[in-house]
């Protein structure tokens, strides 16, 4: 199947990275000398985990299966081609593989020994310890959203060879015990820090220290909001953390731009131009285009539409593929060049993704009392923030979300708003759009309500990558022994 091969070469060739054995254990980090700065593992770790979430391995294979992309079928320029693809969940070991060991040993193995090396340090380096700890956190709750149970109280120590597989709830508990870790131990009367005197190797924040505190509150309100429906004792920690300092503007955003220079090119533009001629592979989805261009229309169109697609010249409304067909290229639109340019930014973290969460919060009533003006504001708000980071003008975004000033007439039609609004602002950012799809509501309630692709097997739809099979489940007596197969719903997903 010719995509998949196109996905490992290509990711092989944007990452740059080594691929002896010891990069396939967890526990073995590929960096141990003491007199490795830790600045250089941080860096080290945020582009290994950029690429791996903007590429063919995690970005592509999600974005298809979970309904956010279409592979355009039978198309021949559509990433399909005629071929089995992730759309209808035939997926490449490589995809599963490469991810795992991208963010166990490439991002996570990596970061660890930077916050131990930092601490270490005479003096210690603090923030570069905290630092370290937040994009550790990022990591492990994508590690544990991706997979599920996974190594963690275990992991990344030297001393185990075959770490124990921690449940669900103990990993998204982790990563907030992480951020905590990391909120004590920032100390802004220290000069020390990984992008000190712009040394260049902060690629977030260019080590303002106040931007990753920030991130940081918001990081533990969404593993919080991706708990609570599973575990209702978490909305008290909910309440006490919405008048945090949480992510406030969109200059917080947690996000890197690729740079227009070979093999320093976003990997979604990188492929298309590579092994499709510059065409975009990837289709609009039905599912993504009812939200954004209803029946009946909104009194405002959405001015995101022709940012997210390139509509066909004579295609009146944006129409996305039905998940599992064909692709016309005279009905249905593409993915936009321009949302997939060589510089497009990975985007981790946005200030409306936290507007969202604020106007879920007061729509939910989790931990607060239930505000549904106080939701509109932050929903009305959170339109608009988004408008503005995929590029409309600021007269447009305002025009748009006007419309949504009205206050939501319940709490229902309020929960459901936001989380498609939450759905469609996360279209192009794969793993998180399927994990914010699949805490939107019970099974069969989510926002949208998706179904099974056309040419899909029967059963269930996607929820998880499987184990990877070469390099964990074969070598580890305490990885799990039954396959848990891709249609298996996690801990948090109800």
């Amino acid at each position: 199947m010719k995509k998949i091969i196109y996905t490992f070469s290509v990711l092989t060739l944007l990452l740059t990275l080594p691929s002896c054995k010891k990069y396939l254990d967890i526990n073995t980090s590929p960096n141990r000398a003491p007199v490795v700065d830790p600045k250089l593992l941080f860096s080290y770790a945020t582009v290994a985990y950029i690429n791996l979430r903007s590429s063919g391995d995690l970005y592509i294979p999600v974005g298809l299966a979970g309904q956010m992309l279409s592979a355009g079928g039978n198309n021949p320029t559509g990433w399909s081609g005629g071929d089995p693809s992730p759309d209808i969940y035939t997926f490449s070991a490589n995809f599963i593989n490469n991810t795992w060991v991208s963010l166990y040993v490439r991002a996570g193995a990596n970061l660890k020994q930077a916050i131990k090396l930092s601490e270490g340090a005479s003096p210690a380096n603090n923030n570069a310890a905290a630092q370290c700890k937040v994009l550790l956190a990022m990591v492990l709750y994508d590690i544990t959203t991706t997979f599920g149970d996974v190594p963690y109280t275990e992991a990344w120590n030297e001393s185990i060879i075959y770490p124990k597989f921690d449940d669900q709830k103990t990993v998204l508990e982790g990563t907030i015990r992480i951020l905590d870790e990391a909120l004590a131990q920032f100390d802004d009367a220290s000069p020390l820090k990984i992008g000190a005197n712009n040394d260049g190797y902060d690629l977030f924040y260019q080590g303002d220290l106040a931007k990753w505190k920030r991130l940081a509150q918001s990081l533990k309100l969404r593993s919080l909001l991706t708990m609570v429906d599973k575990d209702p004792t978490k909305e008290a920690a909910i309440g006490s953390l919405i008048s945090a300092s949480m992510v406030n503007s969109a200059t917080n955003n947690a996000q890197i731009a690729y740079q227009d220079i070979t093999n320093k090119r976003n990997p979604k533009y990188a492929i298309s131009l590579q092994y499709n001629n510059g065409v975009n592979f990837f289709f609009a989805t039905k599912p993504v285009t009812d939200i954004m261009d209803p029946t009946p229309a909104f009194a405002v169109a959405d001015p995101r539409l022709p940012k997210f697609f390139d509509k066909p010249a004579a295609a009146t409304n944006y129409i996305g593929v039905v998940p599992g067909a064909d692709g016309d290229d005279d009905v249905n639109p593409r993915i936009a060049k321009t949302l997939h340019s060589p510089t497009a930014p990975e985007v981790m973290f946005t200030y409306q993704e936290q507007l969202f969460n604020e106007a879920e919060v007061y729509a939910r009533g989790l931990g607060v009392g239930v505000n549904l003006a106080t939701a509109t504001t932050r929903f009305r708000n959170g339109i608009e923030a988004s408008c503005l980071s995929f590029g409309v003008s600021a007269a447009a975004a305002k025009s748009f979300a006007d419309q949504f000033n009205t206050p939501f007439v319940s709490q229902a039609e309020a929960i459901k708003m936001i989380h498609a609004q939450q759905w469609v602002d996360k279209m192009d950012r794969g793993l998180d759009g399927f994990t914010q799809w699949r805490r939107s509501g019970p099974d069969g309630s989510e926002v949208p309500v998706l179904t099974l692709p056309i040419g899909a097997p029967a059963g269930p739809i996607f929820r998880r990558y499987e184990y990877p099979i070469i390099n964990e489940i074969s070598r580890n007596p305490n990885a799990p022994k039954e396959t848990i197969k891709y249609n298996v719903k996690m801990w948090f997903d109800l």
